[in-house]
């Protein structure tokens, strides 16, 4: 009995061992092993553009563009995901929904002659009578205009001359006020204004002179190359062929891509043209991530004292 109770013992051991590297081999091959990318966009007359992201060769994301976009994932062999799948799937239903439509307006062109006749009589017959009551109603309306037209100008007429001063009175007096009270409802608003701005400014110069904001601001801009470095493609070539009539502007560009290419250092071979416009160009990067720098970077944001209290303000 003890001896069966020991290979139990052992078996389960031996799974438990088992199950727990392969938990440490996948979670070091995701942190170490790099994901994988690579670019490819061309512009002649019209875009074009091809990525691919892969991850061991078992995860798969590819992505092109050519006046339409496609997007596959594929896990192994197996497509897990195809949009071009999912947008004839519906443009089907909307083909069927279409056909649902028409068939109703089929079996009512469908119907024989005296069918339509009948209709027709039955619909002639109330429009007759709108008619008719629409030329009632305008004859009534007119005639009560004429009307009321005929008092007013008894009542002008009987009005006296005080009373008309007295009305012009009144109503340049309301003009007069609501001009007061949106002046005054004008110079609140500027004077809400101009406080909120100094509030805002005294904010931000209190911001970037507090010494912590910028040990802060620094810190953050060293993880942020960090990170460029992590992420930058490996290899990668740049070409442009621009041009310009105006050979002006054409200099202005070339001077801004020289400030450019000396800040970053990025290899580019730009092919300039003038007096014509011309906007041509492809990319290749390729690179490789790797999950765990990332990871890094992020704990070394996250832990910072600064940090935290900059996020629980």
């Amino acid at each position: 009995m003890l001896h069966v109770l020991l290979l139990i013992l052992k078996i389960t051991g031996i799974v438990i061992a088992c199950i727990l590297g392969l938990v440490i081999l996948v979670v070091t091959a995701v942190l170490f092993v790099p994901v994988r990318y690579k670019v490819n966009a061309d512009y002649h007359d019209r875009f074009k553009a091809q990525a691919k992201v892969s991850w061991l060769g078992i995860l798969r994301l590819m992505i092109s563009y050519d006046e339409e976009l496609d997007i596959k994932a594929k896990a192994f062999f197996i497509t897990v995901y195809n949009n071009n799948d999912e947008n004839s799937k519906v443009s089907e239903q909307k083909k069927a929904n279409k056909k649902k439509e028409k068939k109703p307006e089929e079996n009512i062109f469908s119907a024989s002659d005296k069918d339509v006749e009948k209709l027709t009589e039955k619909e002639e017959k109330p429009q007759i009578k709108m008619a008719e009551a629409v030329n009632e109603t305008k004859e009534d309306v007119q005639n009560v205009k004429e009307a009321v037209s005929e008092d007013e100008s008894g009542n002008i007429q009987n009005r006296s001359f005080f009373n008309k001063v007295k009305d012009k009175c009144f109503v340049i007096y309301t003009k007069i006020k609501e001009i007061i009270k949106l002046i005054r409802d004008t110079v609140k608003k500027i004077s809400g204004a101009a406080d909120r701005l100094k509030e805002k400014v005294s904010k931000t110069k209190e911001f970037v002179t507090d010494e912590d904001n910028k040990a802060l601001f620094h810190f953050l801009v060293e993880q942020l190359k960090a990170l460029i470095k992590v992420i930058r493609p490996k290899k990668y070539r740049i070409n442009a062929r621009i041009g310009f009539e105006d050979p002006v502007t054409m200099g202005k560009v070339l001077a801004y891509v020289s400030i450019l290419y000396g800040m970053s250092g990025v290899d580019l071979s730009l092919e300039p043209v003038f007096g014509e416009n011309v906007k041509e160009g492809s990319i290749f990067l390729k690179g490789n991530i790797c999950i765990f720098s990332v990871l890094v970077i992020a704990l070394r944001v996250y832990r910072n004292e600064q940090f935290k209290k900059f996020i629980s303000r």
